[in-house]
């Protein structure tokens, strides 16, 4: 794929669409078209303002940012393949964020095109392939990740995990990646792993193991967005198997760890579990006047479990604050 091809994609996008998304596409679109004509060692100033006036008029956003920064690289006549893969990647993992996965696709392709040497890159484009349904070629992007990471680096194992999850007996095989994660010292990717086999534990109906490696997942990821994450998981996985109490103490660590979206998402989920349990005291401490970033939405149902997990996640949760 040359700069035309994505810029193609993103102009049919932005004909195709309506609103901010087309707006987005358009400006990315000529964006790409100017990286196509400096790295042909042409190019236009016209083009060029055009091209700034679009992202200019866009929101403040990372998006906006980052098609700032290759406009820039344009204007400074020097667009390196590397230096410009490296910024595309950050632009298809933020339309990636933001659930504009065609264009991010078009984006990470075009940057594995700029430096077919990054095991980042082939990484970063094996996920998007696997969240585009493209079960072969996210396999082959993750051989050629791990290849090129010499086999037994930090990308290698995350891309054995992702192997895993597009193989056939993805539990099991997420299991030998989880180990092999573990036996190199790589608690980041044994993280990915346990929380790649929860989500495939919970869609074969087994809550009880899905609560059980998001627990493990939480204790080894170190950043706190992670930990929230996981945190929001569990408590949905809890809440579908009657546990409330646990479903509590998910949640409050989300508040603990997490970056202010996940952290508010949290406060309003509270609120909702309060109510739909009769806990007035509950409704009381997490009613919030902001407006939540995601919509609350109860999944309890009042069967509660012989074992609750709430003791686990309290002593957890206590720790992560005291570490804090």
């Amino acid at each position: 794929m040359q700069a035309s091809a994505a810029a193609d994609t993103f102009r049919q996008i932005s004909e195709t669409q309506q609103g901010d998304r087309a707006r987005r596409a358009a400006a990315g679109a000529l964006v790409l078209a100017c990286v196509e004509r400096a790295r042909a060692g042409g190019g236009d100033e016209f083009s060029f303002r055009r091209a700034q006036r679009e992202v200019e008029g866009l929101e403040k956003s990372p998006e906006r940012s980052i098609l700032l920064r290759l406009l820039l690289l344009v204007e400074n006549g020097d667009v390196p393949a590397a230096r410009t893969a490296k910024v595309l990647v950050s632009y298809a993992c933020e339309l990636e964020r933001t659930h504009r996965f065609p264009e991010a696709d078009a984006a990470i392709t075009l940057a594995l095109v700029l430096d077919g040497a990054s095991s980042a890159t082939a990484l970063h484009a094996a996920r998007l392939a696997r969240k585009l349904g493209q079960r072969g070629r996210a396999l082959a992007l993750y051989c050629a990740a791990r290849d090129l990471d010499g086999g037994s680096g930090a990308i290698a194992r995350l891309a054995e995990v992702g192997g895993a999850v597009v193989s056939d007996d993805a539990v099991a095989a997420l299991g030998r990646a989880i180990r092999r994660a573990l036996a190199a010292g790589d608690a980041e990717a044994a993280a990915v792993g346990l929380e790649e086999r929860a989500a495939a534990r919970r869609a074969a109906g087994d809550r009880a193991g899905a609560a059980r490696d998001l627990l493990l997942a939480s204790a080894r990821f170190t950043d706190g967005v992670d930990r929230a994450r996981v945190a929001h998981a569990l408590a949905g996985v809890t809440l579908a198997g009657g546990d409330a109490d646990a479903a509590r103490e998910a949640l409050q660590l989300a508040l603990v760890c997490g970056e202010a979206p996940q952290r508010e998402h949290a406060r309003a989920r509270l609120h909702t579990l309060s109510r739909d349990l009769g806990d007035q005291v509950g409704m009381r401490r997490w009613r919030s006047f902001k407006r939540a970033p995601l919509v609350s939405l109860s999944a309890y149902r009042p069967a509660p479990p012989p074992r609750s997990l709430a003791p686990r996640l309290q002593r957890w949760r206590e720790m992560v604050a005291t570490a804090s």
